[in-house]
Order: structure tokens, then C-alpha cells, then sequence
């Protein structure tokens, strides 16, 4: 994957992240794949194989897709799922939550949009916390707060946002 694109900035920011602070270092490769499906805990058995949870909450935009309709969001929530494993490869799970349309009827959750410095900046602080809870780096723990701190914008509605309607919605955590 050296020089070429996969066409998502996620996968691409990662992979490039992850060769440097983690594949160099520790000589286990990690990749990153999209889950639409994680929920904001992990089973037993997950927790026995590892499997550890980083779940934040940052600003995107979206797009609708039946009526144009443009609007931002700073309560866009991501979670993610990861395990150092016992293969050559760590692996990463992530799972944005969308938002519905408020000016039409598209009843569809519709996907984020995030700028590539906001992506390179949440998988930056994921990557600390692989460091951490895979590898057991010690980690200054406010170290994700001074890089990107939270901003509170409009009123936000509930009842157009997947993650408050699946429970999740504004939740800064990792449970291991």
C-alpha cells in the first residue's frame, strides 16, 4: 500500500499513522476496517480476547443526499474497536454514526464527512491508546484533551441523530 491510495482518508490516515508509530516499533502491522454494525460494549468473550474500545465524540458535516441539504455537527460520534490479537496483523474496527435530514423526509441515517486534519487528529489519539492498552506504554492521559478539545455549537437534536437514539450519543470513553 506504499504510495497508493485506497481512496478513503480513514484507511489511508491510518495505514500511514499506524507505519510509523506502531508497525515500525513493535513489528505487528495494523489495519483498520469499517463496521457499521459495533455497539458501545464489548461481549465477554471479546473482552477475553482482547478486544478493547475507544469511542469519542467530533465535529463533521454531512450531506443529504435526497435534498442537498448541508449542515455541521459537533456531537458526530465515533466508536471504535481494536485488538493487538495474536496474528501478524492488530486490527481496528470503526463505526461513525450518521444523522437524519431535517429538511426533507429521507428517513436514511446519512455518513459524516470529516476534514483530513480532524481524522488524522482522532486516529492520532486512537493510536495512543493502542500504545497504551496493547503495548503498555505509559501515555499521558490528558494528552487527547490538549489536541482537540471539545467545542458545544447549536442545540442538537436528538431525535435525527443515530447515536442518541441507539444510547451512545456524546460519550467520551474506552472501556476495556
Amino acid at each position: 500500500m506504499a504510495g497508493i491510495s485506497s481512496g478513503n482518508i480513514w484507511i489511508d490516515t491510518f495505514y500511514s499513522l499506524q507505519k510509523k508509530d506502531l508497525e515500525e516499533i513493535y513489528r505487528k502491522r495494523w489495519i483498520l476496517q469499517f463496521s457499521y454494525s459495533l455497539e458501545d460494549n464489548l461481549t465477554e468473550e471479546q473482552k477475553k480476547k482482547g478486544w478493547k474500545i475507544s469511542q469519542t465524540t467530533k465535529f463533521a458535516c454531512f450531506t443529504c443526499s435526497k435534498c442537498s441539504h448541508f449542515w455541521n455537527s459537533s456531537r458526530v460520534s465515533l466508536i471504535f474497536h481494536y485488538s493487538l490479537g495474536k496474528t501478524k496483523t492488530g486490527t481496528v474496527l470503526l463505526r461513525p454514526f450518521g444523522q437524519m435530514c431535517r429538511q426533507c423526509d429521507y428517513d436514511n441515517f446519512i455518513n459524516p464527512k470529516f476534514k483530513e486534519e480532524n481524522v488524522k487528529v482522532i486516529l492520532e489519539n486512537l493510536i495512543l491508546k493502542i500504545r497504551k492498552n496493547c503495548y503498555r506504554e505509559k501515555i499521558d492521559s490528558d494528552i487527547q484533551d490538549r489536541k482537540y478539545p471539545k467545542i458545544r455549537t447549536k442545540p442538537h437534536e436528538k431525535d435525527l441523530c443515530e447515536d442518541c437514539i441507539e444510547g451512545v450519543c456524546n460519550k467520551d470513553n474506552d472501556v476495556l
